[in-house]
């Protein structure tokens, strides 16, 4: 896969696993407390989110086994990640505090689940809100993967000239 379309789909998951954080954990409250159901939700949400950031970290753990040093961070992409998981946050406050009086308006109106169809709600807007900041996010890491080939080809194109100059 070219590192273009590597950071684009990686940003498409990010994006998509917001939503779908939010928008579960929304649907969850369908449940009863405590019960099974809800636990086994949360819980598969939890593993989610852990299987991310850790994928996150694979390319770091590559770099290390192969005795490079980790690839740093820029600032901008630290910025840019930390906006999109304040917006995540910030939609399901928005969501936990609307989830009574509108669960109650979807129920009166006879949605049978009104948490899931909150949540569904809440998961797309969430995808969608998050989804620029994590595309800008793959926009800068292209731009400094193409920068990084660019250096080693002209390091590569400097060696040559070295060895030819050498015979």
């Amino acid at each position: 896969m070219a590192p273009g379309t590597r950071h684009r789909a990686r940003a498409l998951v990010s994006s998509v696993l917001d939503g779908v954080v939010v928008g579960t954990g929304e649907a969850a409250l369908d449940h009863p407390k405590r019960s099974p159901a809800r636990r086994r939700t949360y819980a598969a949400v939890a593993g989610a989110v852990l299987a991310d950031a850790a994928l996150s970290e694979v390319p770091t753990v590559r770099a290390i086994a192969a005795g490079r040093p980790p690839r740093p961070v820029s600032p901008p992409e630290q910025q840019l990640g930390m906006a999109a998981g304040l917006v995540s946050v910030g939609w399901g406050l928005l969501t936990t505090v609307a989830d009574g009086p509108l669960a109650r308006v979807l129920a009166r109106r006879g949605v049978a689940r009104p948490h899931r169809a909150l949540g569904v709600a809440a998961g797309v807007v969430t995808a969608v809100s998050t989804l620029p900041l994590w595309w800008r996010r793959a926009t800068l890491r292209i731009a400094a993967d193409e920068r990084q080939a660019r250096e080693d080809a002209d390091v590569a194109a400097w060696e040559a000239e070295l060895a030819e100059v050498e015979r």
